[in-house]
Parts: structure tokens; sequence; C-alpha cells
């Protein structure tokens, strides 16, 4: 069995069903876990492509520093636009 370069993994199609701690889609941060007694933190993105007629929708989970990055760069992006004109 031939041996890898550096910086290359491979996994098997299992990785997709494994069920375990879910992890931030942007950075790969473990999420915490819901707690009984305060407020979720995690962040939920919200991807839209189109091909044809067909939509597609994928609401990735993002931590909470990831998603008030994004948040603040979209936030700041659509001001520029409307200054712009």
């Amino acid at each position: 069995m031939s041996e890898l370069p550096k910086g290359f993994v491979t996994a098997s199609h299992a990785i997709l069903f494994e069920e375990g701690d879910e992890r931030c889609s942007v950075c790969s941060e473990l999420l915490e876990a819901e707690d009984e007694d305060g407020p979720e933190l995690r962040g939920r993105g919200l991807l839209v492509w189109a091909r044809g007629e067909e939509r597609r929708y994928e609401e990735p989970h993002l931590c909470p520093s990831c998603a008030s990055a994004i948040g603040v760069s979209a936030l700041q992006r659509w001001e520029i636009e409307e200054d712009e004109g």
C-alpha cells in the first residue's frame, strides 16, 4: 500500500453517516450541546442556489464567532452597495 503525500486525508463513505457532535461548517469548531438553562449558542447560515427551475437550500451550523463575522461582513457589503447606489 502506497503512502499518501503529507496534507492529504482519506475517508470512507461511513463518515457521512457518522453520528456525533456537530461542528461549525466554517472553522470545524465543536459546537456546544444545547443547555436546558440558557439559549442555544449557535448560528445558522442559509445557502441558496438554483439550477434551472430547481432551488436548493442548505442551513449549515455555525459557531458564534463565525456567525458574527459572516453577519457583520454581509451588513458591511450591503451598506457599501447602497452607498454606491
